[in-house]
């Protein structure tokens, strides 16, 4: 079974590091798997293995039909075509029309915007339905069946984790909060902004910029505190020591998969509850999450939550039950035998 992976361009963000950990847990148990980047392959391709084969198509017009041609005749090679994000599969259904591909292809639904967004995307419904789905969420599957309409025995939940990437334990920590999320307003990053300021307490915001007014105002607020922002880094785990407590304000998540980092290096947290991931980590740590955006009850969470003594071990536990490779590759295979097995 011959597996490609596609999507646009592998930047800073939670499904390109899905994409990234998918690739190298193939790779890792021994599956043939290549990976196809619609654009350039962008600043996490150096994160992939470096025996996994990948393609640039490299393409400027997006109705090149050259360029189209060009990924049909590289699809047909596969067995599975595994497409991240909407506009990626929209992109591959578009080529499939046009020079139709032999292989089963797979839409990732990673939209991260479902609780707030569930309107179907032009021609979802209809041209381009797609006939194998996985959602990273339960409410990205039911938004399939009950949107989408696809056949429930055609849908399948696979929940992000990441692969940990180990650290040195640091006893000398820079800033209070840590806050991974790229800078955008649905990620409501100037909240903890606010909130540090009001805690007097120094904030590390890790992540890119995705909104310029928004990251100005942003900027403006954290120079009046003590915040630093950093944009440049691509693999947040290697800072998290540097943190005594995270942070997560995002509005709508379908991960987030930063709590799985959090948490794979035992760092206390509070986020805002929404997401996939959010609600696994809840069992065990319902402390943790939080229904409201104001700021004394922040205030008060935090401080009962870093008032209560967290055992390592909890932490390892919970991370390799939920969030382990052996469970996620084992999945993942169930996912692509069943597919290649159907009509």
């Amino acid at each position: 079974m011959k597996i490609i992976q596609v999507i646009d361009q592998l930047n800073v963000g939670g499904g390109e590091k899905v994409f990234v950990d998918m690739c190298n847990i193939l790779n890792k148990n021994n599956i043939e798997v290549s990976a196809m980047f619609l654009l350039e392959a962008g600043v996490l391709r150096t994160q992939l293995d470096s025996n996994i084969p990948y393609f640039e198509v490299k393409r400027i017009k997006k109705w090149s039909l050259k360029k189209i041609q060009y990924c049909s005749l590289i699809l047909n090679k596969f067995d599975i075509i595994h497409c991240h994000f909407r506009h990626v599969y929209r992109y591959i259904s578009l080529v499939n029309l046009l020079f139709p591909i032999k292989g089963k292809i797979i839409f990732h639904d990673h939209y991260g915007l479902i609780e707030k967004d569930t309107k179907v995307p032009f021609l979802f419904s209809t041209l381009f339905k797609p006939n194998y789905y996985i959602g990273v969420s339960k409410t990205l599957t039911y938004w399939a069946e009950k949107k989408l309409k696809v056949h429930k025995d055609r849908i399948f939940k696979l929940e992000n984790i990441i692969i940990k990437t180990e650290t040195i334990e640091l006893s000398d920590k820079k800033f209070d909060f840590i806050l991974v999320s790229n800078i955008k307003p649905i990620k409501n990053n100037i909240f903890a902004v606010k909130l540090a300021k009001k805690l007097n307490k120094s904030l590390l915001l890790v992540g890119q910029n995705q909104n310029d007014n928004y990251f100005n105002e942003l900027s403006n607020l954290a120079n009046e505190s003590n915040v630093v922002v950093e944009t440049n880094i691509t693999n947040a785990q290697i800072i998290l020591q540097t943190a005594h407590f995270g942070l997560h304000t995002s509005l709508s998540e379908t991960g987030p998969l930063v709590l799985i980092e959090y948490i794979a290096h035992k760092l206390p947290f509070l986020a805002f509850e929404t997401g996939e991931v959010s609600i696994t980590l809840k069992k065990y740590f319902p402390d943790f999450f939080i229904n409201s955006f104001e700021i004394d009850e922040w205030e008060e969470r935090i401080s009962l939550i870093q008032s209560k003594q967290y055992q390592d071990d909890l932490f390892d536990k919970v991370f390799e039950m939920e969030f382990g490779e052996k469970k996620y590759f084992s999945d993942l295979i169930e996912i692509y035998l069943c597919v290649n097995k159907k009509n």
